[in-house]
């Protein structure tokens, strides 16, 4: 759930992949689930985040999606998603996308996709986020 909220409109995001999410994510989940599965999984999330502020569906006020950080126009999130056609629920599932929203440019970008199997033992889930979203964009200013 956001505690900055969005401006609540009918404004609609584009959602894009980071290349780092490419490279280092996305493949293993297209791995694991082939065919349609992954590619319905993906379309979703976009969807899903696209209408992050939407009046009708309001995402930002859920408990499928999760605030950590913001500054001005800038929102980091971690979003919680489940693989198309399985019958685990969003929150047993343990798959986590994490993004970063910028108001003023209004666009998405996703820059990790995961599943908290996925995490390193040596350290929390948001101390992993951080320090890869401070390493591969510094310009955001997460400290």
């Amino acid at each position: 759930m956001f505690l900055h909220l969005l401006p609540s409109d009918e404004k609609i995001f584009p959602v894009f992949f980071s290349e780092y999410a490419k490279r280092h994510f996305l493949k293993r989940f297209q791995k694991d689930y082939r065919g349609k599965q992954w590619q319905i999984t993906e379309d979703s999330i976009r969807q899903d985040l696209s209408r992050i502020s939407n009046g009708v569906s309001d995402l930002q006020k859920t408990q499928q999606i999760d605030e950590l950080w913001h500054d001005g126009e800038i929102w980091i999130f971690k979003y919680d998603f489940r693989i198309a056609k399985t019958n685990v629920s969003v929150k047993a599932s343990g798959n986590r996308a994490v993004g970063i929203i910028n108001n003023k440019t209004n666009r998405i970008d996703i820059v990790m996709v995961y599943s908290k199997t996925d995490l390193p033992k040596n350290m929390s889930e948001t101390q992993f986020i951080k320090s890869a979203i401070n390493q591969v964009f510094p310009n955001v200013g997460w400290s």
